[in-house]
């Protein structure tokens, strides 16, 4: 039993709650789910529910548009259902489900995500059957990422497209530390909390380091969904740097020296972040194999999907977002199972790979 607010609510996960969490985490991210084996026990399940609550809380920002006032007013009532007010999360839910069930399109991400939101009852309740502290360090990250969303998405709203979404440099790393991380340092929390290393020596240094992880995997993220993002209005490519070269948004889907820079550019600063993984793997101790590997193989993914995408000629003014061969993910697991026990061969392995990169 909760109380917010002066209201009451019982919310108990059903098995039909849990089973829906485990059918829609393949449709939301196969790549997180792949990852997500590498887990075990509580952690996986933390980090399974966190991940939901974070790409119900991204929809709002990418696949239901609005107005401002609009899609504020979605976020608080995103937020209040996370702090316990049951009423606002089914209300959320019912508004999704409509304009989920008014779109007569095929499926994409964004009716699989409105789907996500019209179950938010049901994530929630598996959320409420967390144990306490951790249920309290998953709320605490969602809320700074849905709290950061809400600043971005509003602001979008109310400008024409395609503008920037982002005003400079700093907002870029700011906005990356709102949607990634602090997701960083969410899962760098349980991992404290789960294990009982809260208390050792390098609990403080992880906490420092954990948001440079999720850093490097949104820029490279930033900078493999340009084509698509650009395309659909949404330019991540900071104003400050388009009025340096004197480019548009529109320009950047144009094989141009100003696309060619500026790709370059945010492939540096991704780059840059994907060399300071190591630093944050060498504070997990090799016993928590699971963990290293949790972290390691999508660092390794993205240093690789960065070496994919130069090999495109048309990358990144091309439409489509490279995507990184499915045997070299799999032989990317593989060789991380062999190197993850050790932190000397874990360094051997990522250096090639970032080299390559």
């Amino acid at each position: 039993m909760r109380t917010t607010n002066g209201t009451t609510a019982v919310i108990e996960a059903t098995s039909e709650d849990r089973a829906y969490c485990r059918r829609v985490l393949p449709r939301v991210s196969r790549t997180f789910a792949l990852t997500l084996r590498m887990l075990s026990g509580p952690m996986r399940e933390a980090a399974s529910n966190a991940y939901l609550l974070c790409r119900a809380a991204d929809a709002l920002e990418d696949s239901w548009p609005g107005t401002p006032a609009e899609m504020g007013a979605r976020f608080d009532g995103f937020l209040a259902a996370l702090d316990g007010d049951f009423t606002a999360g089914a209300a959320l839910a019912r508004a999704a489900h409509a304009v989920n069930a008014a779109d007569d399109g095929p499926e994409g991400v964004a009716a699989i995500e409105l789907e996500l939101l019209s179950r938010l009852p049901s994530v929630l309740a598996v959320h409420g059957a967390l144990r306490e502290d951790v249920r309290v360090i998953v709320a605490d990250g969602v809320r700074i990422l849905a709290t950061g969303m809400k600043r971005y998405a509003t602001r979008a709203a109310a400008r024409p497209v395609p503008a920037p979404y982002l005003d400079s440099e700093t907002e870029l790393h700011d906005y990356c530390y709102v949607v990634a991380g602090c997701v960083g340092e969410m899962l760098t929390r349980l991992f404290g909390a789960l294990t009982g290393r809260n208390g050792d020596r390098d609990q403080a240094q992880r906490l420092e380091l954990s948001p440079v992880v999720g850093e490097a995997l949104q820029l490279t993220n930033v900078l493999l969904d340009w084509p698509v993002d650009v395309r659909r209005g949404r330019c991540h490519v900071p104003a400050s740097w388009l009025t340096e070269v004197g480019a548009s948004p529109e320009s950047l889907i144009s094989d141009t020296r100003a696309a060619r820079e500026l790709g370059a550019r945010l492939e540096a600063l991704a780059r840059a972040a994907l060399e300071r993984v190591p630093e944050y793997l060498e504070l997990i101790p090799p016993r928590y194999l699971r963990y290293r590997l949790f972290c390691l193989v999508p660092a390794l993914w993205a240093a690789a999907s960065l070496r994919h995408a130069r090999r495109d000629p048309h990358f990144p003014w091309g439409p489509r977002r490279p995507r990184l061969p499915r045997p070299e993910l799999r032989d990317i697991m593989l060789r991380s199972l062999f190197a993850a026990p050790s932190p000397a061969a874990t360094r051997r392995l990522y250096a090639r790979c970032i080299a390559g990169a």
